[in-house]
């Protein structure tokens, strides 16, 4: 099973707070360049890019360092001190899910802490398994 954030996109109103939410519990400041969550504007309708944790992970398969694992959740985590921050996981997510942090210049993606589904005020987000 695999285990990943969903968020409804007739239920998100675009309101960014999950961004917000999430910048401050990993960086301790609201920014949303370093949120591990972006929500996009497609019209009519706001989506959720956030790391699906792929069965077949393509981030885990391209990062030279083998920097990217899958935990015992079967979450896709990122060792912050053997990534060098190149970038090749951010090329290869189908979901534009992983990035490199501005500052600290590492990848980091969502590791399903829940902060996000706790704070959302559509109650658009949860964590459902395929």
């Amino acid at each position: 099973m695999v285990k990943y954030l969903y968020a409804d996109p007739l239920k998100c109103s675009g309101c960014k707070i999950c961004e917000l939410v999430c910048s401050f519990t990993f960086n301790g400041v609201l920014d949303p360049n370093r949120a591990r969550i972006k929500v996009v504007s497609l019209g009519h309708l706001d989506e959720v890019l956030v790391c699906r944790n792929c069965r077949d992970a393509p981030c885990i398969e391209a990062c030279p360092r083998e920097a990217i694992y899958r935990d015992e959740r079967g979450v896709v985590m990122v060792n912050e001190v053997k990534c060098v921050g190149c970038g090749t996981c951010v090329k290869v997510c189908p979901f534009e899910a992983i990035k490199v942090h501005p500052n600290r210049k590492v990848a980091v993606k969502c590791v399903l802490c829940g902060s996000c589904i706790e704070w959302c005020p559509a109650e658009c987000l949860e964590v459902v398994e395929e």
